[in-house]
């Protein structure tokens, strides 16, 4: 199960309990579904790409259509909050669940504002993003 390509496990996203029961038929621990932990929070920012934020800085409206289009390709998300000194990597709620399309709808819109749960783990800043806010 271990050494099955990404494009066989890709569509199991889809249908996780047929992705446990495969899990248990190789012993494999699997973590979908499961909460993610972290202390809740509020914040005001903007989702973007880290590939062109950590690379050369670039987000907000100018730089929307093309933070959605890595997205899509696979960049991971990073929020930037308007307030405060480092970015979080984004994570969903759940393992293996999705993030909703209204919430990657707002992919380079500056001064979103999200609920979630922060997370340090090793030096690294995460953010498991719920919902947008009011």
């Amino acid at each position: 199960m271990n050494g099955l390509p990404f494009a066989k496990v890709q569509p199991l996203v889809s249908d996780l309990a047929k992705a446990q029961t495969l899990a248990e038929q190789g012993n494999i621990e699997l973590l979908a579904g499961q909460s993610v932990p972290g202390n809740s929070v509020t914040l005001r920012g903007e989702l973007t790409d880290a590939n062109c934020y950590l690379g050369s800085h670039n987000h907000a409206y100018d730089h929307a259509f093309c933070a959605k289009l890595c997205a899509a390709a696979g960049s991971p998300l990073l929020f930037v909050p308007d307030q405060g000194n480092h970015a979080y990597a984004v994570l969903t709620p759940r393992n293996a669940v999705p993030l909703p399309a209204n919430l990657l709808d707002q992919i380079g819109v500056p001064g979103i504002l999200v609920k979630g749960k922060a997370i340090d783990a090793d030096g690294v800043h995460a953010l498991t993003v719920e919902s947008l806010a009011q």
